[in-house]
């Protein structure tokens, strides 16, 4: 009877750990990127509304490429936007962004900005992500850098 309670308690004990393991699979995130904003109409009266394309390298990518819109606000100097970065398989992570913008002395087509990103949603491996962290970089005239930071839970896992 004691043998059959320690095996009880040994798998007790590996099921458990197993779960745990599991639930704290979260990993860093970085990415730079090479944009090419451009401005595509206004979405108010105080509002730009800019297509961000570029190319760059994230981790769990490798070569990536991204697309997405940003809206920048010059009365709050504050942006927010979508965003989807592609890997070469084709597998895809979806984003949000909100932060702000500081034009520089050109203007807004030259500026900074930062703020935090929130993983939305992705295909391939990276299907059911979550995960964020905090974006910056910079833009002067047609050319950008973007850089992100921050962690996701289980890419390239099954759920």
């Amino acid at each position: 009877m004691r043998t059959l309670a320690l095996i009880f308690a040994v798998l007790l004990g590996a099921l458990s750990f197993g779960s745990t393991v599991h639930a704290a699979s979260t990993v860093p995130f970085q990415a730079t990127i090479d944009t090419a904003p451009a401005p595509v109409g206004f979405c108010g009266p105080t509002c730009l509304e800019l297509t961000i394309p570029g190319t760059g390298t994230a981790s769990h990518m490798g070569r990536a490429g991204m697309v997405g819109l940003t809206q920048i606000d010059v009365a709050t100097l504050g942006q927010t936007g979508t965003a989807t970065l592609t890997a070469a398989d084709g597998s895809s992570l979806d984003m949000s962004f909100t932060g702000t913008f500081a034009p520089g002395p050109a203007g807004p087509s030259d500026s900074t900005f930062g703020g935090t990103w929130t993983a939305t949603g992705g295909t391939g491996r990276f299907d059911g992500v979550s995960g964020g962290g905090t974006y910056n970089g910079s833009a002067s005239g047609p050319v950008g850098i973007l850089f992100l930071n921050g962690s996701l839970s289980n890419p390239g896992k099954k759920r």
